[in-house]
């Protein structure tokens, strides 16, 4: 029910948002507005303010502002100066804009309220690295703290993610760190061994990198696994290996990958009783070579965890100009994805539908009114970017439009703007179809 309710309520207050803009806009330029409606399809509660009929539709799935336009049905002489159409240019690209940039406007101001009330981040500093990876291979190490991601300055894991999404297509990515001892370092990570379908929320562990420091505590056992085979249990703490004092979970990483099919001996610290046991590592292939895997995963060093938290306070104007470079660089971000999936650099997966949304939305309510703030701003800010696509019937669309007739001094032809609507309502079908089928995929058969 907290998703169903999360999600209700973010798409009802970003939809309300995006479509006040423009019946804001559509007011202060001096066009009568017939209808303002949050969802589509048959209204469910409908009220009058002044010329305007409010109303609450059945699918909650978008919104629309009707206005008084010519184009779509007589307009009595005497209201005709009111009408859309009658408009210049750029009163109707003003309009046509004011609803994305309403949306973008909502995710500066939330950025820069949760900037002032305080935002907990973690510290860029490499908790692991898995062995055999890209990372490791690139001689990323666990102590590390990345300064650099292709040349831009990091100061959070959520700046390194923002980059390495950035970085889609590319055959390197260059990682500027401080490694434990001092040292300043750059490392190049090949990224060709990524498929496009790769470059997904699960990235850094893709690459093999980890906030998370490990100890040697085993909190996770794989069914049907190595580990599960040889008698571990969760709640293990490994102590030797092939008789050899362990010093962290990557030198234990390391023996366990370079051990394909070869019988390792471990010592366990198990409720207080030391326990000997031997496992053999399944052998896999991973990027051309055979690597052993056990199926275990380490429990985090909480302590260490909590010292990689900071916590970014900032003052009213400062807080507000953090906002905006936040909501700019999201929404380039937004841009670039979108033109990546475009050229097959990134994978259409990526595109989420209603579940999708529900999902995130969900999470984030569970996770308190922060992260759900959060969630709120991150999805206007895909709305904002989305509807100033130039693709004929969103705003980005009618931009170009009322853009073309401010240059020309003449309207689109008619029978244009017809074929260009059939086009532009082709491809929003099939991108709404993409997403309902990626979450499908996701939710349904557990794909993706």
């Amino acid at each position: 029910m907290l998703t169903f309710f999360a999600f209700v309520f973010a798409i009802g207050l970003l939809v309300f948002i995006h479509e006040y803009g423009h019946y804001w806009a559509a007011r202060r330029c001096g066009v009568g507005v017939l209808t303002f409606s949050i969802g589509f399809g048959k209204p469910l509660y409908q009220w009058q303010r002044g010329q305007t009929t409010w109303q609450i539709a059945a699918i909650p799935l978008g919104g629309f502002v009707k206005m008084l336009d010519e184009s779509e049905a007589p307009v009595a002489s005497d209201l005709r100066q009111y009408a859309f159409n009658t408009q210049h240019p750029a009163k109707k690209m003003a309009i046509a804009f004011a609803g994305p940039l309403t949306n973008l406007l909502f995710a500066c101001l939330v950025y820069a309220g949760l900037y002032a009330h305080g935002v907990v981040t973690l510290k860029p500093i490499i908790g692991a690295v898995s062995a055999g990876s890209i990372a490791a291979n690139a001689g990323l190490k666990a102590g590390d703290r990345i300064t650099l991601v292709n040349a831009e300055k990091v100061s959070d894991w959520e700046q390194v993610q923002i980059n390495l999404f950035s970085a889609a297509g590319h055959a390197q990515l260059l990682i500027g760190a401080k490694t434990a001892q001092g040292a300043e370092k750059q490392f190049a990570l090949d990224l060709s061994l990524l498929k496009a379908a790769e470059f997904d929320q699960k990235i850094l562990s893709r690459l093999g990198l980890s906030p998370f420091a490990a100890t040697n505590r085993i909190a996770f056992i794989q069914a049907g696994s190595a580990a599960e085979r040889a008698g571990l249990q969760v709640d293990d703490l490994i102590l030797e290996i092939n008789q050899q004092k362990l010093l962290d979970w990557h030198e234990f990483q390391d023996v366990v990958a370079s051990s394909p099919s070869q019988a390792l001996s471990l010592t366990v610290n198990r409720n207080q009783q030391v326990i000997a046991l031997v496992v053999t590592p399944d052998a896999i292939e991973l990027n051309g070579k055979k690597v052993g895997r056990i199926g275990v995963s380490p429990a985090n060093d909480e302590a260490l965890y909590k010292k990689m938290q900071q916590t970014v306070r900032l003052g009213p104007l400062d807080a507000l100009v953090a906002g905006v470079i936040k909501t700019y660089d999201l929404s380039i971000l937004t841009v670039k994805m979108f033109g990546k999936m475009l050229v097959g650099a990134l994978s259409p997966k990526q595109v989420s539908g209603p579940l999708g949304i529900a999902e995130f939305a969900g999470q984030s309510a569970a996770m308190g009114w922060l992260a759900y703030l959060q969630a709120l701003a991150l999805i206007s800010i895909s709305l904002g970017v989305l509807n100033l696509m130039p693709v004929p019937i969103l705003d980005g669309g009618h931009l170009l439009y009322h853009g073309y007739e401010l240059l020309s001094g003449r309207t689109v032809p008619e029978w244009l703007a017809l074929v260009l609507q059939k086009i532009g309502i082709s491809l929003l079908l099939l991108l709404m179809a993409l997403a309902l089928f990626n979450d499908a995929n996701r939710f349904l058969f557990g794909l993706g």
